[in-house]
């Protein structure tokens, strides 16, 4: 792994591009009292394709090409994003899970993602267990997903935790409900991949390289409604292809393992397992957090094997049934 690479200078090139000219992208660049810049990319501003693409790029420390492409369903043609990594386990495991339960805010703050992550020596999060790698840059860009505004305990806690001073650190901000969040997350399905296989025992840094793409589902302002439907874009439309250096035996005893195919939660439209949970993703499988459909391309045997499948079906009921949320019964 190569540790001369910061994810964090790579993904600060993106957002300089934005600080740039932020109005083309539909976003707006905000200075918190504490110093720290929060780039609003659809709370109060509408963000766009652009935006989604470049909120993809940073969280994926600039290490990842992102496009979009057609997505068939039924007989409505619907988008979906692809992501082409190089650096599957800087991009992915260093940056773009949501693996940073932030300590030292205010009760309810999110859990963090990007390319800070690697910033954060003073508590770590477990899957810097499975990788060789740690930043090292004078900026950090972090990236939350939520409706709420960013606070200055939020960004100085942060800050702390990466040694940084507020006025280096980067918040991009975006909700549910907006379509920068839907195509981040649907460009999530290598992370959800690698999260995977790594839960099963498999050893991710055999990962010389990905790609994948997953269906962006229709928009909704109401927050819950809208991550069921992000969800279930990587869950049932979500596909993802691993190019990987391993003996044949260690893809044969988790291939099957690693789809939502094998959950026993798999089925349903995710905000109904969620309503069914009491709303606490604490009380959901983890293993239904997995791609709809993994192929692993073995480059020391030429072998590939496949597991799961598109669910077009649920995606139907996700996106075009009755909104069922308890709220909305």
């Amino acid at each position: 792994m190569d540790n001369r690479i910061s994810i964090n200078r790579e993904a600060m090139k993106i957002v300089r591009r934005i600080l740039e000219a932020p109005e083309p992208l539909g976003v707006a660049v905000n200075r918190l009292a504490c110093g720290a810049t929060v780039i609003d990319m659809g709370q109060k501003v509408p963000g766009g394709w652009a935006a989604g693409k470049a909120y993809t790029q940073i969280t994926l420390g600039g290490l990842a090409e992102v496009s979009y492409e057609p997505f068939a369903l039924g007989e409505r043609m619907l988008s979906a994003v692809r992501v082409m990594v190089d650096h599957p386990q800087l991009a992915c495991i260093a940056s773009q899970i949501a693996g940073w339960r932030l300590e030292g805010a205010r009760e309810g703050a999110p859990i963090l993602a990007g390319p800070a992550r690697a910033l954060n020596h003073a508590n770590l999060d477990h899957y810097f267990d499975l990788i060789d790698y740690r930043d090292q840059a004078s900026e950090g860009v972090i990236a939350i997903q939520t409706a709420e505004p960013v606070t200055d305990d939020w960004a100085m806690a942060i800050a702390r935790a990466c040694a940084l001073q507020p006025e280096q650190l980067y918040l991009l901000v975006a909700p549910n409900s907006s379509l920068v969040c839907a195509v981040q997350v649907a460009a999530r399905i290598v992370e959800q991949s690698l999260h995977r296989l790594a839960e099963e025992g498999f050893d991710v840094r055999c990962v010389n390289a990905a790609y994948g793409y997953g269906v962006i589902p229709p928009l909704i302002h109401d927050e819950v409604v809208a991550m069921g439907r992000i969800n279930d874009s990587l869950l049932y439309g979500g596909v993802s292809t691993l190019l990987v250096d391993t003996d044949d035996a260690s893809i044969e005893a988790v291939i099957d393992k690693v789809v939502s195919a094998a959950s026993p939660a798999y089925g349903r439209p995710f905000v109904a397992i969620y309503e069914d949970a009491g709303r606490d993703f604490y009380q959901i499988p983890l293993d239904l957090h997995s791609p709809a459909l993994l192929h692993l391309n073995n480059l020391r045997t030429g072998r590939s094997f496949s597991a799961g499948e598109i669910n077009y079906s649920v995606l139907q009921e996700s996106f075009f049934g009755k909104v069922q949320t308890r709220a909305g019964r």
